[in-house]
């Protein structure tokens, strides 16, 4: 499900998967020079993974839907 998302994002903006990736890494980089910012407690290393962003993401929004 995961590359299926870079895959349509991909699509819609003319780019690569590649692209894709890259450039929500540099976000997710960015995000992670505040040391309080909530992304720093998501994944298993010192910076999340892309699929771990989006996997979180995902889960929230389950979690809202749901109340």
């Amino acid at each position: 499900m995961k590359k299926d998302i870079f895959k349509e994002v991909a699509r819609k903006n003319g780019v690569t998967e590649e692209e894709v990736r890259s450039e929500i890494e540099k976000s997710i980089a960015e995000a992670c020079k505040n040391p309080n910012a909530p992304i720093n407690k998501i994944g298993k290393g010192k910076t999340p993974t892309p699929e771990e962003v989006i996997e979180h993401v995902l889960k929230e929004i389950a979690k809202a839907n749901m109340n």
